[in-house]
């Protein structure tokens, strides 16, 4: 299956084993969205005891080419349960995180790449890529001080014309929980 989802990985290349970033090219090749995203934040939508598998209906699981439930699964690296929901050829994941800001992946230690990119539902997002990952991309959405959203797609080899670009299908699966969670 799946390098499954190497992103909620994106703190580095090898899936659950979070690298400090130590090359200053790596963190002046990255691009780091506002010191403040919580100013541009139209309201904070706190996920505390957000039950991750709830944040997409079975309405949406079509559009976004998942065909089964979600299944809740443990987050290590973000010490929370998340909800994976794997098909033939790709995974896709949401992460409730409550115990650390956006900002985390701003600073240039993990090794992840964030870029700025549209705000999702008014919120400030960004993709965080790996290098040697092509295939995987998050989107981490900011919620709430202290608290965001990610959601994390990836490709397995052989389906890319199965399933969006990741960083597309991510963007797809974080608007579709989101749509929810600002209801």
């Amino acid at each position: 299956m799946l390098a499954m989802l190497a992103l909620v990985s994106a703190c580095s290349p090898s899936v659950g084993t979070p690298t400090p970033e130590t090359t200053t090219t790596a963190a002046a090749e990255t691009s780091s969205p506002s010191a403040e995203p919580s100013s541009a934040r139209p309201r904070e939508v706190r996920l505390d005891g957000v039950q991750p598998c709830t944040l997409l209906t079975a309405e949406q699981l079509p559009a976004l080419k998942i065909d089964r439930q979600g299944r809740p699964v443990t987050s290590d690296f973000y010490k929370t349960t998340a909800c994976s929901w794997s098909v033939t050829g790709a995974g896709n994941r949401l992460v409730p995180v409550t115990k650390e800001g956006i900002e985390a992946w701003t600073g240039g230690e993990r090794t992840g790449r964030p870029t700025d990119i549209e705000p999702i539902f008014g919120f400030p997002a960004i993709t965080v890529t790996v290098p040697s990952d092509p295939a995987a991309c998050d989107v981490m959405v900011d919620t709430a001080d202290g608290q965001y959203l990610v959601a994390a797609f990836s490709v397995d080899q052989g389906f890319e014309d199965r399933f969006p670009e990741p960083c597309d299908g991510a963007r797809q699966l974080a608007k579709a929980a989101m749509q929810n969670l600002v209801k």
